[in-house]
């Protein structure tokens, strides 16, 4: 099984791009009097400070009142309670919950486990996917039994959240949780809420977390004191300097219409030593191009660029996992020179899915009676599209498609006018990068030290979870946050440095095996066709390897190309770091060694 690591160390770059300064000195010269007493000046001081009011925060906020914890305090720099939870459709994903019990369904671990993993191309965590599995069921039942939500009576299979019966829905989706934590923070006293109030800054003494710098609604800046504070603050979706900083291909796509989500939190915390992972994985949503909010694109039939061509399989949007769905349009944006591509339909289908009349009144979609006058109105070449056009027909009428391999059903050919055109795009949606965390959601430095006083949940952490898990974790870990910070408050726990453990490597070949000289040819399956690589052994060793034939994105993979021959022949191995943002070229170049290599050792 493979584990890919990636570790970003960029702070110093996301300081220069935010413009936020590293945190001084917090402690005022002392001349040896009261030497073991904290200097630090605050305005106002708590027990448990919590930033971010999503539902991470929100419940770690409701489980540290009912642990005893007094004085707390909740940072949120909307206007509005809940984040993108309360907007969502209320998906949580969980198994051995009270409502698969009643229904008597029976899921096992592992498979969720291996598909969680498998999606994620094995990036995620397995320690902290596994807790985010077993801890799901107690989380939905803490829900409903702790605040009382409703859900729907049902556990289904949602298209693009995995193919294993997992799925709860809040009634009324994510708004209907808005109420129920609303009472619970009413119920709490202990909890106190600053709206339209942002953190700037974590304050440190000692190597620990000891407070935030924030500013509240009046443009004031408060120094707040804090036994533990937790950063809840969401990821980086809204930032497209950000995220175009730490992987130049995601710049293509525009931010989601989340503005808040500006990783706030990833920023201050980086800037005092803590570490990240996968900060490449963006999730990207289809929409309009010029309405973020839109799901129109959905209903169409066929995605052309603007060279007249399909260029994807049209059903792979709904995955929850979409890094080929990024390759595929970064590749496509470059080729085409354009940050858009077309949604096709004619009449018969868009009149099936019941929005044919309001589709021709709709602002942004073309509409001609005839193919060649839409392909006029969009800009592409007339034999180019139609012939694309022709093709899609005759895959329909066969239902197979043998350019793309899509499997969802075939039904609509592009026929029967008039036809629909809807320029259309990707949209950041969630940030699968972020801080790393341990299982006590304390955050971890680069060199897997914890740093005390710092816990993590939510969006603004790694990803350890995909297939509708996502706001289960982050409550799962927004719990266990506050039951360990009520811990270390307490003096209970003792933070010790600590090692992140390196998980075993993939052995694709072994080295020890005798080697003939010789040169050797072999191919895998590429990003848009085959990739067929040279290895050419010298004395039992590997002497060079040529990569004679690729169909790689140029602007991804062009690194690893050139670094992972290299790094194969000075390490005499097919088994050699990958390159950052070009994982899966360079697991395409290790794995054709590879089988250079099983020949040269027959």
């Amino acid at each position: 099984m493979k584990f890919v690591k990636t570790i970003v160390s960029v702070a110093l770059s996301l300081v220069l791009l935010t413009g936020c300064v590293a945190p001084t000195s917090t402690k005022p010269e002392n001349n040896g009097e009261n030497a073991n007493v904290s200097q630090t000046k605050f305005d106002q001081e708590v027990d448990y400070l919590v930033i971010g009011g999503g539902v991470a925060g929100l419940s770690s906020a409701i489980e540290a009142a009912d642990l005893g914890v007094e004085n707390i305090l909740v940072l949120e720099k909307t206007g509005k309670i809940g984040g993108s939870a309360f907007y969502s459709d209320g998906i949580l994903s969980g198994y051995d919950t009270q409502i698969t019990k009643k229904l008597g369904l029976e899921v096992s671990h592992e498979a969720v486990y291996e598909e969680q993993m498998r999606e994620k191309k094995y990036i995620l965590d397995p320690e902290l996917t596994k807790l985010t599995l077993d801890q799901s069921s107690k989380t939905i039942d803490w829900l409903i039994d702790h605040l009382g939500v409703k859900f729907h009576d049902e556990v289904i299979v949602k298209d693009g959240y995995g193919t294993i019966p997992t799925v709860h829905i809040v009634e009324g989706n994510g708004a209907g949780l808005e109420p129920y934590y609303q009472k619970a923070l009413d119920e709490r006293p202990a909890i106190k809420l600053e709206m339209e109030t942002a953190a700037t800054e974590l304050i440190v003494e000692d190597g620990k977390v000891v407070g935030a710098v924030a500013k509240n609604k009046d443009g004031e800046q408060v120094r707040i004191g804090a036994k533990a504070v937790l950063l809840a603050t969401g990821g980086y979706s809204a930032n497209h300097e950000l995220f175009t900083n730490v992987h130049v291909p995601n710049g293509v796509f525009q931010t989601t219409n989340f503005k808040n989500q500006m990783g706030d939190g990833l920023i201050m915390a980086m800037n005092i030593g803590a570490n990240a992972q996968n900060l490449d994985q963006l999730q990207v949503y289809l929409r309009e191009y010029n309405n973020p909010t839109s799901q129109y694109p959905y209903m169409f039939t066929m995605f052309v660029g603007q060279d007249g061509k399909r260029f994807m399989d049209e059903k792979r949007t709904a995955q929850t996992y979409n890094q080929e769905i990024k390759d595929d349009v970064i590749d496509l944006y470059g080729r085409t020179g354009v940050d858009y591509f077309w949604a096709i339909a004619d009449e018969a289908s868009l009149t099936q899915m019941g929005i044919a009349e309001d589709a021709k009144d709709h602002v942004g979609i073309y509409v001609a009676d005839t193919l060649e006058e839409l392909a006029d109105k969009m800009g592409v070449d007339r034999e180019t599209f139609l012939a694309t056009v022709k093709a899609w027909n005759a895959a329909c009428a066969k239902q197979s498609d043998s350019e793309f391999g899509r499997t969802s059903p075939m039904w609509f050919p592009i026929a029967q006018g008039p036809f629909y055109a809807l320029q259309t795009t990707f949209f950041s949606s969630v940030t699968h990068g972020g801080l790393v965390k341990n299982a006590n959601a304390q955050v971890l430095r680069v060199d897997g030290s914890v740093i005390p006083g710092l816990y993590a949940a939510g969006e603004v952490t790694t990803v350890t979870n995909s297939n509708g898990y996502t706001i289960s974790n982050a409550i799962t870990f927004g719990r266990i946050a506050a039951q360990q910070a009520q811990k270390y408050m307490n003096g209970e726990v003792v933070v010790e440095e600590v090692s992140v453990e390196e998980p075993e490597k993939e052995v694709r070949f072994d080295m020890t095996t005798a080697l003939n000289d010789g040169e050797y040819e072999a191919s895998v399956d590429g990003q848009h066709g085959k990739m067929t690589v040279k290895t050419v052994i010298t004395n039992g060793a590997i002497a060079d390897v040529i990569i004679l034939e690729q169909n790689e994105t140029e602007e991804v993979a062009k690194d690893a190309l050139t670094s992972v021959p290299q790094s194969i022949v000075e390490n005499n191995s097919a088994d050699v770091d990958s390159v950052s943002g070009a994982t899966m070229t360079s697991n395409r170049i290790m794995d054709a060694v590879a089988a250079c290599l099983e020949q040269a050792s027959k």
